[in-house]
């Protein structure tokens, strides 16, 4: 088993510990590392373990108005507001300030308005597109969530009008939470921010960029189902072999008590029997769900089998071995001096194959001496591959005063108040009366 510090870390230290992880000496990161986790190079050959998925390749124009300020939506939608109507009224008498490094506009700008060029929207815009996603939409049942190379738009779940969620059931849901989403922007603007360069090109990765961005961008769409929060796990692969697991929804969960060594075995039979030996780089990240086979309750009769209701690992998605991954109950500072014993290092070629790897023996005693060759049979092959250890799986413990904290809703930084939310989705007019009257009152106080 890997050597921690602290092996019994509570979710409170973790949590006193992450403010010192951006002070960690990390290895460098690659652009090939941060390019190997996205969505659109890893999921063709882990197809059959992941949920399933469509993706589609999106055009410069597709980009430029997700990019763009405000709202225009699908005027094909029936559900969708008429985009003439630029009517608003506040909901309430609280105002918030209007976005930053905006331009001041006054009751004169109407002609400037008027001479400028209208924007289309999405399906006079980009009409092949368009159609695209809805016929993908169908295709998958009707009920999508959608993500880009590396990230899901979940901080925008609060705008969804599907109940806190990122399902989507037509393009605009889409468009809606793309561009309301700072995790999005931050794929497009910052993918591989604080990463070195490589010598190499990534297999299946085109050189040219995509309105400069330096990879290809995709809209990935997944069939939408509400999991079992309690069942996401995030596990850290360290020099190939599995060292972690974190539980993802940092609540207490007391039948997870009852089920550690079931979720360690399901995370290391989908990692040695897909992912060990197949993904190009040694350290990564990957997030997993382990579906419910029978109901979970915690009040089952502790003789019960918890093995008996889990189903097969899933495939969630792959994140960079990189300090922008949230390590949740661990600390990258842990992680990163973890000692892995006979660690294995190399780079698995194209095909994945298992001879490109090479496992270190640090301190062994099968080396012979003066320069002999290794001496090996194959019982002793077969029982180092039985000394496997075994990761360590921290979930949330009843008696941690942190998961009271964790309990607060997500994202919560990301969120706008109701009367910005309105204002937008009234147009231009909108968002410039809105800003009009919080300048008045801001006045008024004065």
């Amino acid at each position: 088993m890997p050597v921690f510090d602290s092996p019994e870390q509570s979710a409170a230290a973790t949590a006193n510990t992450a403010a010192a992880d951006s002070n960690i000496a990390f290895p460098p990161v690659t652009r090939d590392h941060i390019l190997h986790c996205s969505y659109d190079y890893w999921f063709p050959k882990y197809r059959t373990s992941c949920i399933r998925s469509r993706i589609i390749k999106l055009s410069p124009e597709f980009i430029e108005y997700i990019r763009e300020d405000g709202i225009i939506l699908s005027s094909d939608d029936p559900s969708a507001a008429a985009d003439e109507d630029d009517d608003w009224e506040p909901t309430s008498t609280a105002f918030a300030p209007p976005r930053m490094n905006e331009p001041e506009q006054d009751s004169d700008s109407d002609d400037d308005e008027d001479s400028a060029p209208s924007r289309l929207p999405p399906n006079e815009r980009f009409p092949e597109l368009h159609q695209k996603i809805k016929d993908t939409i169908k295709e998958l049942g009707g009920e999508v969530a959608p993500k880009l190379n590396w990230s899901s738009p979940r901080d925008a779940a609060w705008i969804s009008p599907h109940q806190n969620t990122v399902k989507c059931t037509s393009p605009n849901d889409i468009y809606l939470l793309l561009k309301s989403s700072n995790f999005i922007t931050h794929d497009l603007d910052h993918a591989f921010d604080g990463t070195v360069a490589t010598t190499t090109t990534t297999n299946g990765t085109p050189a040219s960029s995509v309105s400069g961005l330096g990879f290809q961008p995709v809209l990935v769409l997944r069939s939408f189902f509400t999991p079992h929060q309690a069942l996401e796990f995030r596990c850290f692969v360290k020099q190939r072999s599995l060292v972690a697991i974190a539980q993802r929804d940092l609540n207490h969960y007391n039948f997870l008590l009852r089920m550690r060594h079931a979720i360690v075995a399901r995370a290391k039979d989908l990692f040695d029997s897909r992912l060990r030996f197949t993904f190009p780089d040694g350290n990564f990240v990957f997030d997993i769900y382990i579906p419910e086979v029978h109901s979970l309750d915690d009040s089952d009769d502790e003789s019960d089998d918890p093995g008996k209701k889990l189903g097969k690992a899933r495939l969630i998605d792959i994140n960079p071995w990189a300090p922008r991954t949230d390590t949740l109950l661990f600390g990258w500072d842990e992680l990163l001096a973890l000692h892995v014993p006979n660690p294995m290092i190399g780079v698995a070629g194209s095909t994945g194959v298992e001879e490109e790897v090479v496992r270190l023996r640090i301190g062994g005693n099968n080396i012979a001496a003066d320069g002999g060759d290794e001496v090996e049979t194959e019982e002793e092959t077969e029982d180092d591959e039985e000394e496997d250890y075994e990761p360590e799986l921290r979930i949330v413990e009843k008696d941690d005063p942190a998961a009271y904290n964790f309990s607060s809703p997500q994202y919560s930084a990301h969120k706008l108040p109701k009367e910005v939310v309105d204002a937008s989705s009234s147009g231009s007019g909108g968002l410039r009366e809105f800003a009009q009257q919080w300048n008045e009152m801001l006045s008024r106080r004065r």
